[in-house]
């Protein structure tokens, strides 16, 4: 019999109602789950991370998660680890535990949409289902990934695309890896091009600005002007900014502020044919970074670690390579 450590971080899978609450908060501990949930040929251990909605997480508890995780992972009883999470910010936490995490075994990161006492309550399916996935040999070597509705996905790929199915995640541009069909466990694919980052902090003042159509440069201006250590910009397609946008991105780089390119299309890679200007030609020109196939929030938690573990930029143009 497999030995799965659940690490619980609440979220809607641990969420119910209450009589005088106008709606669910985190109440579920992870005894209350066990006593609900039927067993699956698993031994199952629980231990609470942190009780809080994932909106109130922080990429540093993130990253302090991971160290659970992989503290868990060391235990030679131990076969595999599942993490419940809440779903507004779990792509990031998967992302950070996948880019930090080295052991073969099994790390599987599942949630619900749904709370305990909503009608068509999704948290128990969920997590027998990743405990299925974490106790299979099959699972072994794929890094961590995300396990929703009888999918399985990569923790690189996943997105969550839903603000109310049950099906909520996907992997745009990939699919997913496999699928739990009833006792069994299918995997048709096995992600490539896995990165680890050794890094012992993130750093923090990193930020997002996505873009739109005749965006104006506030935003840039104060990232600039903050002095932050880093910008992620979703740009347009394939990689393309509005051309005034230009000689901003040039000071941020002037100033040793790593800049770093995302598609604001959430998947796919980098990279035009276009002439015109502010396209893909004139960000490599400048030397910005592409963060390919990545979205913003994951191409962000990236340059975060990176940041965190990078001696130089061109140890940092390497973890993006």
């Amino acid at each position: 019999m497999s030995r799965i450590i659940v690490i619980t971080t609440d979220g809607t899978i641990a969420t119910r109602r209450g009589p005088t609450l106008a709606g669910a908060v985190p109440a579920l501990k992870g005894e209350d789950v066990l006593a609900m949930l039927p067993r699956a040929g698993a031994d199952l251990a629980f231990e609470e991370f942190t009780n809080v909605p994932s909106s109130h997480l922080t990429p540093i508890n993130a990253l302090d998660l991971s160290r659970r995780v992989a503290d868990a992972l060391e235990r030679p009883e131990v076969d595999g680890v599942v993490v419940t999470h809440g779903t507004d910010t779990l792509e990031e936490t998967a992302y950070l535990l996948d880019l930090t995490l080295r052991s073969p075994k099994p790390v599987v990161v599942t949630g619900a949409m749904r709370a305990a006492t909503s009608l068509g309550y999704d948290g128990l399916s969920n997590l027998a289902a990743a405990v299925r996935v974490a106790s299979d040999p099959i699972a072994q070597e794929l890094g961590v990934v995300v396990v929703f509705d009888e999918e399985i996905h990569a923790a690189g790929e996943a997105q969550q695309v839903h603000t109310q199915a049950r099906a909520a995640f996907a992997s745009p541009g990939a699919g997913p890896l496999g699928r739990i069909e009833g006792e069994r466990v299918r995997i048709a694919r096995r992600p490539l091009g896995r990165q680890h980052i050794a890094c012992q902090r993130l750093e923090e003042l990193v930020d997002l600005i996505r873009l739109a159509q005749g965006a104006d440069v506030r935003l840039l201006r104060h990232s600039i002007e903050d002095g932050v250590a880093g910008i992620v910009i979703e740009a347009f397609g394939g990689g393309r900014v509005p051309p005034w946008w230009l000689p901003h991105l040039t000071e941020a780089l002037q100033r040793r502020t790593a800049v770093v390119i995302a598609s604001r299309c959430g998947a796919g890679g980098l990279g035009d044919e276009y002439g015109y200007v502010g396209a893909y030609h004139d960000l490599r020109r400048l030397g910005v970074i592409f963060a390919h196939n990545l979205s913003g929030p994951k191409a962000r938690i990236k340059l975060m670690a990176a940041l965190g573990a990078a001696r130089g930029m061109g140890d940092l143009r390497g973890y993006f390579a």
